[in-house]
């Protein structure tokens, strides 16, 4: 009898502590934004830095997230300022819509005896920061394949079509990101003025009506750059 009272009372203590614990389980949700503009911000991504956990926004900017009381939760994106959130509440459904700050666009100062240019920096930084989707393989979409005939037909990647979109779509974004950093780090407003002796507003004007693209940048050299900035500029004086 003694035994059986004492193996009522520990199974007693776990179912406790199990609800302890289930209790102790927070959904943190939300929605990340531009701070200045407002538009949402997809595939953003979204880390419980007390645990480990990682997750990404979706196309709306929404996010969900599990966590514990305390945990803390990290936002970031590709351009932004990174942010963080700590848990508040014990348990059930936490919202906390999250507004991150663009990063300046302005290029670094140059450091004698780096290994690095500023950009090239910044990219192994942001490449370190988003690898775990980068280095993720793609994965046949869900119906790309899938066989059509009678009754119910699974698809090995129905499930995860939704992740395999969103995965390809960071990608790009990635990507084309990284084209118009490159772009930034090369075409300045400090250069641009250097070459054209343009200021202020009209410094701003010529370099939004003359825009290089990142693929003629990556095969130039920055003396043939100074050639195209000069006939771009007698160019525009004229008209």
């Amino acid at each position: 009898m003694k035994r059986i009272i004492t193996g009522l009372l520990l199974l007693f203590c776990c179912c406790a502590l199990l609800a302890q614990d289930a209790q102790a389980q927070v959904t943190v949700t939300g929605t990340i934004i531009d701070k200045e503009n407002q538009l949402v911000l997809p595939y953003a991504s979204i880390t419980n830095k007390s645990t480990g956990r990682r997750t990404y926004s979706d196309k709306g900017g929404f996010y969900k997230i599990t966590a514990s009381p305390k945990d803390v939760i990290v936002f970031s994106f590709l351009g932004y300022k990174p942010d963080s959130l700590v848990v508040t509440q014990s348990s059930g459904t936490e919202t906390r819509d999250m507004s991150l700050v663009v990063e300046a666009r302005q290029l670094h100062g140059v450091e004698i005896g780096t290994q690095y240019t500023p950009y090239q920096a910044d990219s192994i930084a942001r490449r370190e920061t988003f690898g775990y989707i980068l280095d993720k393989r793609d994965m046949p979409l869900a119906g790309s394949n899938t066989p059509v005939g009678a009754g119910i037909v699974f698809s090995p990647f129905t499930r995860y079509s939704r992740k395999e979109k969103q995965k390809r779509e960071f990608k790009k974004i990635f990507a084309k990101a990284e084209q118009e950093r490159y772009v930034d780090s090369r075409y300045t407003p400090v250069f641009v003025s250097k070459v054209t002796s343009l200021k202020g507003d009209s410094l701003q004007m010529f370099m939004r009506n003359n825009h290089p693209d990142h693929h003629m940048l990556r095969t130039m050299p920055q003396e043939d750059l100074i050639y195209w900035i000069t006939d771009r500029y007698k160019a525009w004086i004229k008209q």
